[in-house]
């Protein structure tokens, strides 16, 4: 995947820790590299998770991985493709074979995940639908650390500050990446009158509760690594979500001019209440070092 930034991973800790934190996670190396993902089967509870969606250049989604990721086509316009920025809370993770008591133990987590939208094309099996990681953003060093090394599974930055509120039909989420790496994000919503399918989906589903899902339930994604790739396959529970779309009040987003053409601003947003997250599988795939 490319690399444009000079720093791809950079603490927004002080002094020592930041010194401490760069020099064992800035490389998208990994003396992990080679070996299977640490990961077992978890559950985990997502009770918000906001939802913006883009139009972006198909040109550059396929320039990130040719030989393993395939964009997605949209009808009428081959020069464009699907691009969602996801915000959300993570609470009572716990795996699966443990009571679900353990879960009051886990910390609650904030994660942000920029993806792209399209199919993997692995040598000699059929192409399957899923997503690109581009940037995965938390606050908790915990998880950058696993993420980064351990699991592999997320191309993670780490923010200062990260929040998710909603309150009297308004949603609010902000990234401050303050002197780390992590893009910066604010943006605010209200709750629309109405729910609308997008032009670019009309033709495709009967509902905005099935685009919805389809944007939210893409069960495979992918990080790429200077020497493998790194598939995640996950599924979510659907039983006591509720939907809820978004008109968009104010965005301001930074790192999307390269791919994101004309205004910065979601075709589509919606926020999401009562999923629970199920990680079934993480597998990697060693490749040649590329030169």
């Amino acid at each position: 995947m490319r690399r444009t930034e000079a720093h791809y991973y950079k603490s927004p800790s002080a002094g020592v820790v930041a010194w401490l934190e760069d020099r064992l996670l800035s490389g998208d190396d990994s003396w992990w590299s080679g070996r299977q993902p640490l990961h077992t089967r978890v559950v985990a509870e997502v009770p918000r998770a906001l939802y913006l969606n883009f139009l972006a250049k198909k040109s550059y989604a396929a320039a990130l991985a040719p030989h393993l990721f395939r964009p997605l086509d949209l009808p009428g316009d081959d020069g464009l493709t699907v691009f969602t920025i996801l915000v959300f809370a993570l609470e009572r993770a716990r795996p699966l074979w443990a009571p679900r008591m353990f879960g009051s133990l886990a910390p609650r987590i904030l994660q942000s995940n920029w993806r792209l939208y399209g199919h993997i094309t692995e040598p000699e099996s059929e192409p399957r639908r899923a997503v690109i990681f581009i940037h995965t953003i938390t606050t908790s060093l915990t998880m950058s650390v696993f993420g980064r090394r351990l699991a592999r599974c997320f191309p993670l930055r780490r923010a200062r500050r990260m929040t998710l509120r909603w309150a009297a039909r308004q949603v609010t989420a902000l990234i401050d990446p303050g002197g780390g790496s992590a893009p910066e994000l604010v943006f605010e919503g209200e709750q629309a009158e109405s729910s609308r399918i997008s032009e670019v989906f009309r033709e495709q589903f009967q509902s905005y509760e099935d685009y919805s899902r389809w944007i939210i339930d893409q069960h495979l994604s992918v990080a790429v690594w200077p020497r493998e790739y790194v598939v995640q396959d996950m599924h979510l529970d659907f039983q006591q979500a509720k939907i809820t779309p978004l008109r968009c009040l104010e965005c301001h987003i930074s790192g999307l001019e390269d791919f994101v053409p004309g205004e910065i601003k979601p075709f589509d947003c919606s926020v999401v209440e009562g999923l629970r997250v199920f990680l079934d599988n993480v597998y990697a795939v060693r490749e040649p070092r590329q030169k």
